[in-house]
């Protein structure tokens, strides 16, 4: 046989050869150019929250779940919320669920006379004198005529990232150019101090969010319609989330603690002041509404109302 032939017998088995391969392993074949399947990135507006996403995971929160929540077109995260003076855009409009008597506004004596029984009830559980608690919703919300229009979830899904690389880097910003004419060691100490802040109030709003997705998650509180302060506290008390879960009560027993309810809040209210200390010693009531708002102006409004309304008013039992 000459060489020619050899060569082409040669080529022509492992032609053969490579066409079996190709049939018998094209299946494979065909695995092999799927892409590999990999973890889905965050998309770019979940990708914003990836710093609160590490700290709620830690928490304990199932993340898909979560996450769910942020996919929603309520949800805005709002950039500029560390930066000093910065006020949180107000929602356009919220469920009226959270109203559920239209129009139901009361002035501080018509008050007293629909919610009397309450009143007293909240007296005698908790030791805490009407007044006082008449005094605390008027002074927050004026009786459930102003109870805020913020996004409560916004605000402290927002705050929470106050302390991420890309806001500290915002803050720096802000005081270089707002303050330019500084020279560079008093605006070193300016940033210093709002990054500084800013930590602080990261971590208290994480632990405040993480509060309020319990409040979603244990009784199906659409937290994205809550309206409230721009702090964060929502209802006719005003309450933080951290508080509705430590000091609310159901004070008409429908199985709900709703704070837009108002035999729900005066409870809550008698609840939180008793569990601080309130007493009949005045002592004792002056450092009890400090723990409601740590001002020593809105503890003196309070009790000046409640002193009006006590003055003005014959309780009878």
């Amino acid at each position: 046989m000459s060489i020619q032939t050899r060569k082409s017998k040669y080529f022509r088995n492992c032609l053969v050869i490579g066409l079996a391969l190709v049939i018998l392993l094209s299946p494979r074949l065909k695995d092999f150019a799927k892409p590999v399947p990999t973890h889905d990135p965050l998309s770019p507006s979940l990708q914003e929250y990836h710093h609160l996403f590490g700290y709620l995971n830690q928490a304990g929160f199932i993340l898909p779940d979560v996450q769910e929540l942020f996919c929603d077109p309520r949800v805005e995260y709002y950039r500029d919320i560390a930066i000093s003076l910065y006020h949180p855009p107000r929602m356009e409009h919220y469920s009226s669920i959270y109203f559920h008597k239209a129009g139901e506004t009361y002035e501080i004596d018509e008050f007293i006379t629909r919610y009397a029984q309450q009143l007293k009830h909240a007296e005698e559980r908790f030791g805490v004198n009407r007044e006082a608690i008449v005094a605390v919703l008027f002074v927050e919300t004026k009786i459930g005529k102003i109870v805020g229009n913020h996004s409560v979830f916004n605000v402290l899904s927002s705050l929470s990232l106050a302390d991420s690389p890309p806001s500290l880097r915002q803050i720096e910003n802000h005081i270089n150019e707002r303050y330019h004419y500084l020279d560079y060691d008093k605006r070193q100490e300016l940033i210093q101090y709002y990054q500084n802040r800013a930590e602080r109030k990261a971590v208290w709003a994480r632990a405040e969010f993480a509060s309020l997705l319990r409040l979603h998650f244990d009784s199906h509180l659409d937290i994205l319609e809550l309206p409230g302060s721009y702090a964060g506290a929502f209802g006719y008390p005003q309450f933080m989330p951290s508080n509705v879960q430590r000091y609310g009560v159901d004070g008409d027993n429908d199985g709900i603690i709703d704070l837009y309810n108002f035999s729900d809040a005066i409870m809550s209210v008698g609840n939180f002041l008793s569990k601080k200390g309130w007493t009949e010693d005045t002592e004792r009531q002056y450092r009890a509404l400090l723990r409601y708002n740590n001002s020593h102006s809105y503890v003196e409004n309070v009790l000046e109302t409640a002193s009006s309304i006590l003055a003005e008013n014959d309780f009878i039992d």
